[in-house]
């Protein structure tokens, strides 16, 4: 359980979680790792890995909030729909572990709706962030 969110900046951020509510632009999702999803797309998009800066660490409760990487929300942003089908095929294809699985459809719909987060940020200057909840 989480979300990808646009958030004016960290502090903004630390406010959002799975027992608070907001009201920022937001992109719900369930059964998968976005951390790792955010590094794969990353990976299909740009041909590069960037490291997670992590605005709530992950503790013993699960919980994380982390930014997306300027690189990714970049080409994100830039991506056409050929360009997000292959990068949604190859994370469906990567994604192996039992509970982080997910179909080629589901995958395509979920990275072309935070590719729509990441086209706004900057008409609103947000930044792009995760949140999950990993019990």
């Amino acid at each position: 359980m989480g979300e990808f969110f646009l958030a004016e900046d960290d502090e903004s951020a630390l406010r959002v979680g799975p027992r608070s509510s907001h009201d920022f632009p937001a992109v719900p999702f369930d059964g998968t790792y976005p951390d790792d999803a955010v590094l794969r797309w990353e990976a299909e998009l740009t041909g590069a890995e960037s490291r997670l800066r992590d605005v709530v660490p992950m503790a013993n409760d699960g919980f994380t909030v982390f930014a997306v990487p300027e690189p990714l929300c970049t080409a994100l942003a830039a991506a056409g729909r050929a360009r997000l089908g292959a990068a949604a095929l190859a994370w469906a294809a990567a994604a192996s572990e039992p509970d982080d699985e997910i179909s080629p459809d589901n995958a395509l719909d979920l990275l072309d709706r935070v590719s729509a987060l990441a086209r706004s940020r900057g008409e609103n200057d947000l930044h792009l962030y995760c949140w999950y909840f990993s019990p």
